[in-house]
């Protein structure tokens, strides 16, 4: 049924069962490490672009083409919930493949004319990049939309993945004050909440 019919696609899309087609995803990579993958409300691939496939079979590669949804699946059950049945996604982690150190960015993606809290209209997409290229992308954002030094700091350690309290002992302040450096980048940024901060990451990809 439609569920297994959706379970098929990133093999079809991702194409990075083959040795040819391996090659041609690390070629890829070379240029844009950032993978990219969308998953059903039931943590179900939809699609996966080929960075993502080489981000997370690396070094291995899946193994067989018929495995290769499954393979998907299993590694972004564990990524997603870390083991647990029931668990809070984050808006970001850190992660380990194949001794690269990668970000994964969680949003929650809602179908045009489903209901926000709908089940069935909603989805998850999950951006994969090289903890590298990070600091890079913050710098020419916060350039881009005129942040200061302090209002910098809390979003790049924001979408390093640290929770608040964490961000503030960095940045030797309160809660309350990194508060106030986040809301002032927001307005700057036109978003209205951390995951919009995030989004930028994703347009500045595009």
């Amino acid at each position: 049924m439609r569920s297994t019919r959706q379970a098929r696609k990133p093999h079809q899309v991702g194409r990075a069962d083959g040795p040819e087609a391996s090659a041609n995803a690390t070629r890829k990579l070379s240029h844009s490490a950032t993978g990219f993958l969308l998953l059903s409300n039931a943590l179900k691939p939809l699609y996966v672009n080929p960075q993502a496939a080489q981000i997370l079979f690396h070094p291995e590669g899946p193994a067989k083409a018929k495995d290769f949804a499954e393979q998907l699946a299993s590694k972004i059950r564990a990524m997603v919930t870390n083991g647990t049945r029931k668990a809070t996604i984050p808006e970001c982690k850190e992660f380990l493949s194949g001794g690269r150190h990668y970000i994964c960015r969680f949003f929650n993606v809602h179908q045009p004319g489903s209901e926000s809290g709908g089940a069935n209209g909603s989805s998850l997409a999950l951006l994969l990049e090289r903890s590298t290229e990070i600091a890079a992308d913050v710098l020419k954002i916060c350039q881009q939309y005129h942040l200061t030094p302090r209002e910098e700091e809390a979003v790049r350690l924001l979408v390093q993945g640290l929770a608040s309290k964490e961000i503030a002992a960095r940045m030797n302040i309160s809660t309350n004050t990194l508060k106030v450096f986040l809301r002032l980048a927001m307005m700057k940024m036109g978003v209205t909440s951390r995951s919009g901060i995030m989004s930028k990451f994703i347009h500045a990809k595009t």
